[in-house]
């Protein structure tokens, strides 16, 4: 996400997919990777079962990202009324703390089940139904919940909240009333793909139809420059991928260029609960892109670039010290 679709502060970036996609597992990693850079987390789950709700407090705890975040539950169990108001008593707490000059990261997980609770709500108290029967007031409730995202100025303290909201669709329709509205409500989406998921490429973040409308200004500087030459590379190869399901014989630039894609493929899949720092992403664009990884398959690339990460992280060069991190 930080080499291709990268979050600011007082941003709001939509993870939407279909159920199963990894979307919890990449908000987590989002909660993980904040550790040590004095960021509060506020991870809201709503509508979840219990044992759902235990195993990302037992995540959070063993990875140690507990101990900076604050996780409001509503339960499936819990009354309408209760989820309703979970994702709103979430955004208070966040903003509480962003007005005293914290960075915070507050997490939706997720409003497709918030808006099923209070379209029950909303029957329950014989409110006329409109689109798909959810009240005609969703989008409001959604856009004031969301738009108290911001970044303050350092007169009014400095602080931020940063609110990637989680969204489930149903076989892929992004076009459906509730993914509709968040997505024009957000300033940019990722999109998981069970298909890639399927296919073990993990996070299963589909580029050609994630969308910043951010993009470059939210990363670092030295990480912009060798990520635009990375991004080039794997739409190029995405495009030319599609030659190979049909057998043809390719020229030996064409198959070069395949080869190199099927290579960044594998550099871009992440373990999860494993989130990399900067500097470690730093190092292996600078690598890909000085042809470090050419020729390389299987475990082979994996020991490489696991001892390259290893050696990034253990340097302790910063970003601020150039391409030598």
């Amino acid at each position: 996400m930080d080499t291709l679709i990268p979050i600011g502060q007082g941003q709001r970036q939509l993870l939407v997919g279909d159920a199963g996609a990894g979307k919890s597992a990449l908000a987590l990693d989002l909660v993980i990777a904040q550790q040590g850079r004095a960021v509060l987390c506020v991870y809201v789950l709503i509508s979840q079962k219990r044992s759902a709700v235990m195993a990302t407090l037992d995540t959070l705890r063993r990875t140690g990202a507990l101990a900076y975040t604050c996780v409001v539950v509503a339960e499936a169990t819990a009354t309408p009324g209760f989820k309703y108001l979970a994702p709103f008593t979430g955004c208070a707490i966040a903003e509480g703390w962003m007005w005293a000059g914290r960075d915070v990261l507050v997490v939706y997980d997720d409003l497709t089940t918030h808006a099923r609770a209070y379209r029950e709500l909303s029957l329950l108290l014989r409110r006329p139904p409109g689109r798909e029967a959810y009240p005609g007031d969703i989008f409001y409730l959604h856009s004031r919940l969301l738009e108290r995202s911001t970044r303050l100025a350092a007169r009014c303290g400095g602080g931020s909240m940063t609110a990637p909201p989680l969204i489930e669709t149903e076989q892929g329709d992004i076009a459906a009333y509730i993914p509709t509205n968040l997505i024009s409500i957000t300033d940019s989406q990722i999109y998981l793909d069970p298909q890639l998921f399927a296919r073990s490429f993990l996070p299963a973040i589909d580029v050609t139809r994630s969308v910043s409308r951010i993009g470059g200004k939210a990363q670092e500087a030295a990480i912009k420059a060798e990520a635009g030459r990375m991004k080039l590379d794997y739409l190029r190869f995405l495009e030319l991928e599609v030659f190979t399901r049909f057998g043809a014989r390719l020229e030996a630039g064409i198959a070069a260029k395949i080869r190199r894609g099927r290579l960044l493929r594998e550099l871009l899949k992440q373990q999860r609960l494993s989130p990399l720092s900067p500097e470690q992403q730093m190092a292996w664009l600078v690598a890909y892109n000085e042809n470090e990884f050419d020729g390389l398959e299987g475990e082979a690339l994996a020991a490489r670039l696991a001892r390259l990460l290893e050696r990034a992280a253990a340097s302790g060069l910063t970003l601020a010290d150039g391409r030598e991190a």
